[in-house]
């Protein structure tokens, strides 16, 4: 029971309810023909102004802000009296976004994104933060252009020459705009340099002789791997904005899929369209009502 009381999404939900009745309760007691300016609506007028043109409006321009945002409510109220709001994309698509706004207001009420959080986030995703494999390589390379078969001439090279000198078949390989060392490199630049393809066969190779050969979408290469630094798992305070990040992601994206399901359950979700196949509908309406 206490386990529960500590939950996060419980707290949502109870949290969420009661912001709901309030704002039931103050809706019920308000006159829809009276509209009411007050401090907080002219605030934001000037706000909004200042930001478009850097100084405050004067008072017939803010009197006249007044006005159109009266003009504005009048229009906005006929228009759901007159059911206007009724299958227009746009205005369905505009309050769903309001929907998720408030939801993400909540989230950050009851899942802060505190260090306490935050770290308890990264140790269970730790493997997410984890650093690239580090490389001091040499490399040459074969390619269709120059060699009818450039994996039985990186073959051959290999059984040709020295495989244990760093040096040894630095003039073996194609004249290539590619740099023969890559000093010091990690995974992610050796993926932008050449492609992930041949970053991921670098792993398994040996360090210390030429080895391979593995392909790029240059050509074929051979590999002299002179040190190789496995990924390792970061300090927190190194990582914790990315974190942080993260963690502000999920809990909204968790939040929203918890409100949705929640809702849902007041529902009952009966496909009718004839123009699609009775699995799909069925399908369609499971995952509806999920």
């Amino acid at each position: 029971m206490k386990k529960l009381i500590k939950e996060p999404l419980l707290h949502f939900f109870v949290l969420g309810a009661l912001l709901f009745a309030i704002y039931s309760l103050v809706n019920k007691n308000t006159d829809e023909e009276e509209i009411i300016i007050d401090n907080s609506d002219i605030e934001h007028m000037i706000e909004l102004w200042q930001m478009q043109w850097q100084r405050p409006p004067s008072e017939d321009e803010l009197q006249d802000l007044i006005n159109k945002y009266v003009d504005q409510e009048v229009m906005y109220r006929e228009a759901l009296r007159l059911n206007l709001d009724h299958n227009d994309e746009i205005v369905k698509r505009r309050l769903a976004q309001k929907m998720e706004f408030l939801g993400n207001d909540l989230t950050t009420l009851v899942a802060p994104a505190t260090d306490k959080n935050l770290k308890a986030y990264f140790e269970k995703h730790k493997e997410n933060y984890a650093t690239d494999y580090n490389y001091t390589l040499h490399q040459v390379i074969f390619t269709a252009d120059n060699h009818k078969n450039p994996v039985a001439k990186a073959n051959n090279v290999l059984d040709t020459y020295d495989v244990s000198s760093s040096e040894s078949l630095k003039e073996v390989g194609d004249k290539f705009p590619l740099p023969y060392t890559y000093s010091n490199v990690d995974a992610f630049y050796l993926n932008r340099e050449l492609d992930e393809n041949f970053t991921k066969q670098l792993s398994s190779l040996r360090i210390g002789e030429w080895s391979g050969p593995i392909m790029s979408g240059f050509g074929v290469h051979l590999i002299y791997i002179e040190k190789k630094d496995n990924p390792r798992i970061p300090e927190f305070a190194s990582v914790k904005k990315q974190v942080q990040r993260d963690y502000e992601y999920q809990m909204v994206l968790d939040s929203k899929n918890a409100i949705l399901k929640e809702l849902k359950q007041k529902y009952k979700i009966n496909i009718e369209a004839d123009n699609i196949s009775s699995m799909l509908k069925q399908e369609l309406a499971q995952n509806a009502s999920k």
